[in-house]
Formats: structure tokens, C-alpha cells, sequence
């Protein structure tokens, strides 16, 4: 894929028709770049529907867009002719939630999903079902399909069960049970909770990323899970987790935002952060999380990212002034890295940066902090964005300064600002033991900054805060609650405890995000809220926003590039063409948005993203009542 993108039009031309497979490279190749950005408005409207649209999908060659809403019909539509090209009257009695085109009939089989607890299949072009599941406990919510994998498709229902689906299998419904049970997802207490969204890495087919009601998203190896009924393990040590023979992480992986933990002082309590929306990105080595009430993450599946807890400098005993040992540990005083030399280019960014900051625009210089550490990583520019992170305060932005923190220390471990900047962040998320160990080591490494305003306040506040006993988040363990239940039988409580054991090890295993994007509004937590990739490269995500709007940021930046108005109320699907400048967009409405580069005085652009954010981060911080 990579080979493809980096040839020019030319090689493109020739290669095309040598190898059909290059044909979308192509078309993404010769039609996007980030003028046709600035140029995003509203294409059209299809209209045909007669209840909200919950969910879209355009087939894999792109020249169907496919709309499921609350009527219970599916309608096919041409979106290049912009009309109707064929309707499936369902026999759902409640919402569609989910529907995919099943691979290797050439888009002539529909599956759906629904919250009257059933899926079918349907042939798209006689629009008579094919085959009917009606043995699932709870509404069914997603379903996925693998393109190497013909035939097959995957639900996520409401009773924590992930089922695997053959349509080529006669296929008995059984009562009280529900047939072909891939993995049952399981909470802290060791109950069911319900997944509200799944997806297959279509280039490693053997990944199953899963999104539920809590805020871990669980990503499975089906060739580790042996049977299609349980996903069982042996009992778990301290150590290690052994399941039937093999680590059971090369069959398992939990990823979380590092600071979305229980007790955190920047955790809204009364926020439910289960996950409405993940899609692998098309090269299989990225996962884009949107959660409910909170941010769009990025999650690297290569190069995996550990809790920037785990990542503070390793530390040594030192004698203190009266010759004792000290058992707050100091970091290792290794050699000063000295400053590099850095692009002229990153020099300007960041002096407007710094610029930016002096001036309280905090938002604007991390936009182009973000442009400068993207162009060249060293410590000065990601602690510089650590300042900044510490004075904007928006939900996040202490652990984001952290990870700043950690990192501009692993590049350079005698790094003066990073490392008074640790012991802030810290404080800001109540680690105050921490706090105070790594502040008195600053002292002891910088004494002249003992009489710094900056040191005497943060001083004081960690004193008052620790006579008020603040201390009571710890971001390397995931406090786990114990259920006070009546009596019940000896076999069921040693089956919770092994699931609770299971939850614990992997809770605490879980990989962190390596980039967010900020300012869309997501206080309503409906399933089907949607984030994706967008770009020739993916180079682009697209969210939409509860206050109607639609929002595009550069990937490896964050960085806004455009706020659009999508519509008077929510926007919650996004699905962008496979090949084309083009995406669909639907709402609480009937009626489905096709969004395309137009001229200028056609498009309907908000022109002030700092405003639009700033007000959505108050509202989402707000107290609901």
C-alpha cells in the first residue's frame, strides 16, 4: 500500500491498469490534498426515509451508500446520480443499528442488526430474507465482517456475548442460549456488561477489536480463542497469566486513556465513558476510539504505548544532608544530553508557539507545538507543551502533560523545566506523594530555585493538600470494587473470582492512546457515534459533535483543519467513500448528507475552532442537572 501511495500520477496511470488493485490508491491519489479540505460542504441531501438514520455503509467499490434508520428499511442509493437505486423493507419491529455488506457475493447479501434482539440476512436484489437469529439476549448493536473472510460476519448483543456467524450453516435457533458464542465480555465484578461496538482488522483478520459500556476497549486474537463458546483461562498468578499453554496476552490486550480512572480528580464521576464508536485505520496497525462523553483516541497496535505511570525515570538511593539514606529515590544523574540544533523551521513554530503561550492562547500554542514535535521530537518542545497543557486545564490535559513530561525526561534526563513540570502534573492529579518526592528532588539537583515563586507555590499547595489528605488517586492501580451479595453457591463464586483475577491482570496491562482530538461535544453516549480515517494516507479523522458540528483534524498533528456545520442538532454517523473526496453523514433526522469539495460560497465553515472547543470542553464538564 505504501509503494502505491508514494508513485506519481504517471507510475499510477500505467499501474492501474496492470493491477486493479491500484485503482483506489488512484483515485485518492489524484483527488486529494488539504485545499479540497478548505472546500468540504454539503453535496446533498437523499431523502427517502421516514425516522432517524442510525447507521451507514457504502459497499467496497464505493458506488452504493447503504442507510438503515428507525422506519426498519434499508435503502440503497446511487450517490453519484443521488437517488434510490433499491429499498429492503426489513421485518425488524424496533431500531436497525448495525448493517454489513457480506463479503464474496458481490454485494448482493445484507446482514442487519437490531435492538428487537434479531438479525437477518437479506438479498439485496429480490429484498427477501435469507436467514433469520433470534436466539440473542439483549439488542444487537454492531456487526463486522472480514473482506478475506466470505460468508462470515460477527454481532455484538446486549448480553456480553461476541457471536460468530456462517451463512452458509443451517443455522437452529435454541432457546435460552445463544448459538456460536465467540467470547463473553465480562466487567471487574465479574458480571456481563454489554459491548456497544466491534470491528475486524481487515488486514490482520484474526483481530476483533470490541468497544463496550465501560472504557476499556479489548482487542482478541481469534486464532488464541479455541472453541466458539467460552474464552476460558487457567487461574491466574501474580505474574503472569497462562492460558492453555500460551501467554495469554498474545490473546488478549485491554487499551484506556491513562487518565480515565477511578478517584481521579479529572474524572466526572456522574460521565459514562463507555465507547460508542472504534475502527481499525485501513493499514491495520492504528485503532480510533470515539468514547461517550469524553474524546476521539488514537491507539498505535505496533509500537504499543505503556500508562505514563509505568514510564517516570527509574530512581537511586542518595544520602540526604545528614548523611541517611533517603527513601525517596532521586533520578539517575547520568550525563546531560545537550540541546540539539534544531530546524529552522521548528525554531519559528516554536517561538509563535511560545509567543502564543505568553499571551494566554494556550490552544493555539499546542497546535503548533503539536506541528513542531511532528516535524522534530526533542524534550524542549514537549515540555514546552506540558506548560501549556498545565494552564489550559481542560479535561485531560494533566495526564497529557505528564506523558510530555516522561517523555522530554527519556530524551533528555537532566532536563531542568521537564522535570519541575513533572512534579506539577502530579500534583494536579492528586499523586501528592509523588508530587513532593519529586519536587524535593528538584531542589536537591537545582537548590537555587528554592527561592523561585514558581517552586514556593507549588510548595504550598502540595502542604495544604496533604493536610487535607487529597492523596488518593494512584495511576498505577485500577481500584477494583468487591459486590456484597446474598449467599451464592461455592462453583459461582470461584467462577467471579477467576474473572475478577482476569479483569484485574489485564486492567492493569492496559496500553495507553498516543494521540486525542479535541473540541467536538459527546455528552450523549448513543451507540453508533461515529470516528474514522479520511485521506489518500488516513491522514485526516473526521468526529461529529452533539452541537451539529463536523470536525476534520490532521492525524499525526491534531490539529483542527475545519469545522463544519452538519446539521441543526447531533451528528453521529460519518462514513467516508473508499476511493473518492467524498463522505455521508446522518443525524437524529431522516434524512442522509453527502459532503464534498465545493466552491467557496458554498460551504458552510466555522470559521473559529478555539471558540467552538472552548465552549464544547464547558459543556461537557458541566454538571447535567
Amino acid at each position: 500500500m505504501s509503494s502505491a501511495t508514494n508513485m506519481n500520477i504517471l507510475q499510477l496511470l500505467r499501474n492501474r491498469e496492470l493491477n486493479d488493485h491500484i485503482r483506489t490508491k488512484y483515485a485518492l491519489k489524484s483527488n486529494i490534498d488539504y485545499k479540497c479540505i478548505s472546500k468540504l460542504g454539503l453535496l446533498a441531501q437523499l431523502e427517502g426515509h421516514r425516522g432517524a438514520v442510525n447507521c451507514l455503509q457504502w459497499n467496497k467499490s464505493g458506488s452504493t451508500l447503504a442507510s438503515a434508520s428507525n422506519d426498519h428499511q434499508i435503502i440503497l442509493w446511487d450517490p453519484f446520480l443521488q437517488k434510490v437505486k433499491t429499498t429492503i423493507k426489513t421485518l425488524h419491529h424496533d431500531s436497525i443499528f448495525s448493517f454489513k455488506f457480506i463479503p464474496g457475493y458481490n454485494d448482493d447479501i445484507i446482514a442487519t442488526a437490531s435492538a428487537d434482539q434479531h438479525s437477518h440476512t437479506y438479498n439485496v436484489t429480490t429484498g427477501k430474507k435469507l436467514t433469520s437469529c433470534v436466539c440473542f439476549h439483549g439488542e444487537i448493536r454492531s456487526l463486522a465482517v472480514a473482506n478475506d473472510l466470505p460468508s462470515l460476519y460477527w454481532c455484538a448483543s446486549g448480553d456480553g456475548c461476541i457471536s460468530q456467524h456462517d451463512i452458509r450453516m443451517r443455522h437452529k435457533c435454541s432457546i435460552g442460549k445463544l448459538q456460536n458464542t465467540l467470547v463473553k465480555i465480562c466487567g471487574n465484578s465479574g458480571s456481563r456488561i454489554g459491548p456497544t461496538c466491534l470491528d475486524i482488522n481487515q488486514i490482520r483478520s484474526e483481530q476483533l477489536a470490541v468497544g463496550s459500556n465501560d472504557q476499556y476497549v479489548r482487542l482478541y486474537d481469534r486464532r488464541m480463542i479455541q472453541s466458539l463458546s467460552s474464552f476460558y483461562m487457567k487461574q491466574p498468578s501474580e505474574d503472569a497469566l497462562i492460558y492453555d499453554g500460551n501467554d495469554v496476552n498474545n490473546a488478549l490486550q485491554y487499551f484506556l486513556p491513562g487518565h480515565i480512572q477511578p478517584k481521579n480528580s479529572e474524572t466526572i464521576t456522574r460521565k459514562n465513558y463507555g465507547i460508542t464508536h472504534l475502527t481499525f485505520s485501513p493499514d491495520g496497525q492504528e485503532l480510533l476510539v470515539n468514547y461517550g462523553c469524553e474524546y476521539v483516541y488514537l491507539y498505535d497496535l505496533v509500537n504499543r504505548v505503556d500508562n505514563a505511570f509505568f514510564n517516570i525515570p527509574k530512581f537511586m538511593n542518595v544520602p540526604r544532608e545528614n548523611k541517611e539514606v533517603s527513601s525517596a529515590n532521586l533520578i539517575d544523574d547520568q550525563v546531560s544530553v545537550p540541546h540539539l540544533t534544531l530546524p529552522d523551521n521548528v525554531v519559528q513554530l516554536k517561538l509563535k508557539a511560545n509567543n502564543l503561550y505568553e499571551n494566554e492562547d494556550y490552544t493555539a500554542a499546542i497546535i503548533l507545538y503539536n506541528e513542531a514535535i511532528n516535524i522534530h521530537k526533542c524534550s524542549e518542545l514537549f515540555s514546552n507543551r506540558a506548560a501549556a497543557y498545565i494552564k489550559r486545564k481542560w479535561y485531560g490535559d494533566f495526564y497529557a502533560a505528564l506523558k510530555d513530561c516522561v517523555t522530554a525526561l527519556k530524551l533528555e534526563p537532566n532536563h531542568m523545566e521537564a522535570h519541575f513540570q513533572l512534579a506539577v502534573s502530579l500534583f494536579k492529579l492528586d499523586k501528592l506523594t509523588d508530587s513532593k518526592m519529586y519536587l524535593d528532588q528538584f531542589i536537591m539537583k537545582y537548590p537555587s530555585y528554592k527561592t523561585s515563586a514558581a517552586y514556593k507555590c507549588l510548595y504550598n499547595d502540595l502542604l495544604n493538600a496533604q493536610s487535607n489528605n487529597k492523596d488518593t488517586f494512584d495511576g498505577k492501580k485500577i481500584l477494583e470494587t468487591s459486590d456484597t451479595t446474598s449467599y451464592v453457591p461455592v462453583w459461582f463464586l470461584i467462577d467471579q473470582a477467576k474473572k475478577k483475577a482476569f479483569e484485574k491482570y489485564f486492567r492493569n496491562q492496559a496500553k495507553d492512546y498516543y494521540c486525542r482530538y479535541i473540541g467536538r461535544n459527546n455528552n450523549y453516549c448513543i451507540y453508533n457515534k461515529e470516528a474514522n480515517f479520511f485521506g489518500s494516507r488516513n491522514q485526516f479523522i473526521i468526529a461529529g459533535s452533539d452541537d451539529g458540528l463536523i470536525f476534520v483534524w490532521e492525524k499525526n498533528t491534531e490539529k483542527n483543519l475545519l469545522t463544519l456545520k452538519g446539521d441543526n442538532f447531533v451528528v453521529n454517523c460519518l462514513q467516508p467513500h473508499p476511493s473518492e473526496f467524498l463522505f455521508a453523514t446522518s443525524s437524529i433526522g431522516s434524512e442522509v448528507k453527502l459532503w464534498s469539495p465545493l466552491p467557496d460560497d458554498n460551504t458552510i465553515i466555522i470559521n473559529d475552532y478555539s471558540t467552538a472547543a472552548a465552549l464544547n470542553q464547558r459543556t461537557m464538564m458541566a454538571d447535567e442537572f
